[in-house]
């Protein structure tokens, strides 16, 4: 028996339906935690938007001409979270990459392809956040080696934040960052912390630090600040913003 099959007419204006801020996150392809990171965060404050994540090439080792040559993709890359549709926002999620580009460079990349969306990198979200809780005075603990860490310092003080102290693992490859061990990351920190400053912050998206904020503000008895958390943070302040 044949079967006559009726047809329903969908409105054509379906973009109106969309009610919730779109966010796209790029994230390393070598990045083993900023995704478990951010759904973890996300589940923990069911905020109202919507996430896409895409990946974006790396070749390490970490230096600075590596980190830059990601400039190359960004363009493509967001192009490629929900072709054709405009989002809201792009996050940018490398701190030592973004800070070697500059915020103004990575904005132009991504705004190639999506025009209409705010773009964040991470460590514009960094700055973002610490101002916002009224700190100035920090102390840095990366994984980098010291030419990517002192770039990445060079950002920070140019954004206007005074820097007491740093110290870096000098690592190489971003996929071993994700293996460091949370003892070793509280060693660290310990060491780190200058007595002056006001917080710590502990850089790299791949470290694994965010999860283990608390156990790190106990050892050093200062506010932690890490680049997965701030990025979180300022991604809900700019939404709320825009909202509002």
């Amino acid at each position: 028996m044949t079967i006559n099959s009726t047809k329903y007419r969908i409105p054509k204006n379906l973009y109106n339906n969309i009610d919730r801020p779109s966010v796209g996150l790029i994230v390393l392809n070598t990045d083993f935690t900023f995704e478990r990171d951010f759904v973890r965060l996300y589940n923990e404050h069911q905020p109202e938007f919507d996430f896409y994540f895409n990946r974006i090439h790396f070749a390490n080792p970490m230096t600075p001409d590596s980190l830059a040559a990601i400039e190359g993709d960004l363009t493509q890359v967001s192009n490629e979270i929900l072709p054709g549709y405009d989002l809201d926002l792009v996050v940018f999620n490398c701190t030592s990459s973004s800070s070697i580009l500059g915020d103004d460079a990575v904005k132009l990349a991504i705004q190639k392809s999506k025009p209409s969306a705010k773009v964040l990198t991470t460590s514009q979200a960094v700055v973002g956040d610490i101002k916002l809780k009224g700190i100035n005075k920090i102390s840095v603990l990366t994984p980098y080696n010291n030419d990517v860490s002192t770039l990445l310092a060079d950002y920070l003080q140019r954004q206007g934040l005074e820097i007491l102290s740093a110290m870096h693992m000098d690592m190489d490859d971003d996929r071993d960052v994700a293996m460091v061990i949370p003892g070793d990351i509280i060693a660290a920190a310990k060491l780190a912390i200058d007595d002056k400053a006001d917080a710590l912050f502990i850089s790299c998206t791949a470290l694994r630090s965010t999860e283990i904020i608390p156990e790190i503000e106990r050892a050093i008895g200062k506010p932690v600040f890490t680049s997965n958390q701030s990025t979180f943070e300022q991604i809900l302040h700019i939404l709320t913003k825009r909202i509002n």
